[in-house]
């Protein structure tokens, strides 16, 4: 199965990429074939809804976009 990822803010170094990945892929699974640490990742949404869960089975041509933790004062 294949899903596009976007990443913002402090992950926006990265490029948007297409991800060919196994089905039954969890989002888990997407963070390591990316090399991401999950710690990097504050907020995930899937196909316009915020995901919570690391173990969320992922569907094909999902729409991922991923954000950074955002601190400041």
């Amino acid at each position: 199965m294949r899903v596009t990822v976007r990443f913002y803010a402090g992950l926006g170094d990265r490029r948007a990429a297409e991800v060919e990945l196994p089905a039954g892929a969890r989002l888990a699974d997407l963070f390591s074939s990316l090399g991401l640490d999950e710690r990097e990742v504050h907020l995930v949404i899937v196909d316009g809804r915020i995901v919570h869960d690391r173990d969320v089975f992922l569907s094909d041509r999902a729409r991922i976009a991923l954000f950074p933790p955002v601190g400041g004062g």
